[in-house]
Order: C-alpha cells, then sequence, then structure tokens
C-alpha cells in the first residue's frame, strides 16, 4: 500500500526545489565573482581586495553545498523518506536562526526582514507537526 503524500508537503518540497535552485545560482556567481576579483587583485598586489574576492569564493562554496542540502531535503519530502522530516527540521531551525540574527542587524526594514523570517519557518514547523504529516513520514 502505497503512502498519499499531503499537498502541502508537495508544496514544501517544490519551495526547497526553488529555493536550492536560487542558492546554486548565487552560490556560483559569488564564487565566480569571487575568484576571478581575487586573482586579479592578486596578479597586481592588492591583498586587501585579494582576501575580500577569497572570501566571496568561499562563501560560494558554502552556499553551494546549502543548495544541494536543499535538493535533497526536497528529495526526501517528495518520496516520504523518514529522514526527511528530520533533514527539514533541520532546514526549518537554520533559517529560525538567520532569521533572529537578521532581527539584531539594525534599522526596521532588518526587523520587519528578521520577523518574516520567523513567521515562515514557524508555520512550517508547526505543519511539519501536524498528525498527517507526521504520519505520512513514518513518525506517530
Amino acid at each position: 500500500m502505497s503512502k498519499q503524500r499531503p499537498t502541502g508537503i508537495t508544496l514544501l518540497a517544490i519551495a526547497f526545489l526553488v529555493l536550492g535552485g536560487l542558492s546554486l545560482l548565487w552560490s556560483l556567481l559569488q564564487f565566480g565573482v569571487g575568484s576571478v576579483t581575487g586573482l586579479t587583485a592578486s596578479l597586481f598586489g592588492a591583498q586587501n581586495i585579494a582576501s575580500a574576492g577569497a572570501s566571496s569564493a568561499w562563501a560560494g562554496v558554502v552556499g553551494a553545498a546549502g543548495a544541494i542540502f536543499n535538493f535533497i531535503v526536497a528529495f526526501g519530502l517528495l518520496t516520504l523518506k523518514p529522514w526527511a522530516w528530520i533533514l527539514a527540521l533541520i532546514a526549518v531551525g537554520i533559517n529560525a536562526v538567520s532569521g533572529i540574527l537578521g532581527l539584531f542587524s539594525g534599522g526596521f526594514f532588518a526587523l520587519c526582514c528578521g520577523l518574516v523570517g520567523l513567521a515562515i519557518p514557524a508555520g512550517i514547523l508547526y505543519y511539519l507537526f501536524r498528525p498527517e504529516v507526521k504520519k505520512a513520514f513514518g513518525r506517530v
């Protein structure tokens, strides 16, 4: 007997796919620009700019790893793998921490973005703990 995937899980998986795709594009751009900046600055002896370029390139690598994590979560959610529920909770936790940090980054706009950055993960967390969703992932 195959399990029925809740519609919200499908939507959540699509959100993770979109987020992963956008993260991957941004990370590749950041890596490319950082690499070119670092190399060019090193050739001309501008060590401060070279350091900033290297930092940007590494941020691109870390961002690409995050994008791959999002793709793995999306695949797991779509196939209702039990481990995907845990990974989705981890992803929500990371987003919540990001939202909390956004609250303290200064200014009214940052405060609003930080609150939205907390409201969305809170809604996803609530949804993931609903009985029918937990049951779909074999968690009772």
